[in-house]
């Protein structure tokens, strides 16, 4: 017993840290937060503590537990506001919510977390050499809640309410025109049109959408439905002759 309690016992704080950033090299993270554990009880008057409970943080994402990360991550902020990693644990904040993110066929509640906490992190710390990250984790994110709601635009198009359908994709429109899921909503919305049998508002957006940059998928189906648009649109026009 006494052995093993001396394995994570050290003769000073920089010993302490030494060894659990070693620990964190070698991913041994439970380790590390043991070392840590006794570090900020032996010498909590040591310089090394706001780096040590920074660690603590990591040690914790390490392990997946990102509830304990985050707590450790805020104790951090809260207790030592000035500390040189303070910027860097409002950001693992964000990144903690973003790991536990889950994708669109689940509830985004984390999602919209990590975006809230990553802006958060870019007004409190502007110049931060993080804040480029921490925009590209929340436009990632916003597609991400982008695309959920296309999701569910699509369905009520396959269920046949095409008016709901059209309501939601031009809310994807008007929300998210900052990420690549308006291609994705615009499609929505020319298909539900042409359903509706609204061929001249589908071809519009269909034609708009041809001279995009879009991915392959979207290319094909836009190909796909102008083309059945169009064929419709030739029916009418016989029948009016």
């Amino acid at each position: 017993m006494g052995c093993a309690q001396n394995k994570y016992r050290r003769s000073d704080a920089a010993s302490y840290y030494e060894a659990a950033q070693k620990k964190m090299r070698n991913r041994k993270c439970y380790d590390a937060e043991l070392l840590l554990t006794n570090l900020l009880s032996d010498f909590p008057g040591s310089h090394l503590v706001d780096e040590a409970q920074f660690m603590m943080g990591e040690a914790f994402q390490c392990q997946k537990d990102y509830v304990s990360a985050i707590f450790e991550y805020e104790r951090l902020l809260n207790e030592y506001p000035l500390s040189p990693q303070a910027d860097a644990a409002r950001f693992q904040i964000g990144e903690c919510y973003y790991q536990e993110a889950q994708n669109i066929n689940h509830d985004q509640d984390e999602t919209e977390k990590a975006i809230r906490e990553f802006q958060r992190f870019a007004e409190d710390y502007p110049q931060s050499d993080l804040v480029p990250r921490a925009k590209d984790r929340i436009l990632e994110l916003r597609y991400r809640l982008a695309s959920k709601q296309v999701m569910v635009a699509d369905d009520y198009l396959t269920w046949g309410y095409y008016p709901s359908a059209q309501l939601i994709a031009e809310d994807v429109i008007q929300q998210f025109g900052d990420t690549k899921a308006i291609h994705e909503a615009r499609l929505v919305v020319a298909e539900a049109k042409y359903k509706m049998g609204k061929l001249e508002e589908a071809l519009g957006i269909l034609t708009l959408l041809a001279g995009a940059e879009v991915g392959t998928k979207i290319q094909k189906q836009v190909v796909d439905i102008r083309s059945k648009v169009q064929e419709a649109m030739d029916k009418t026009n016989v029948t009016k002759e």
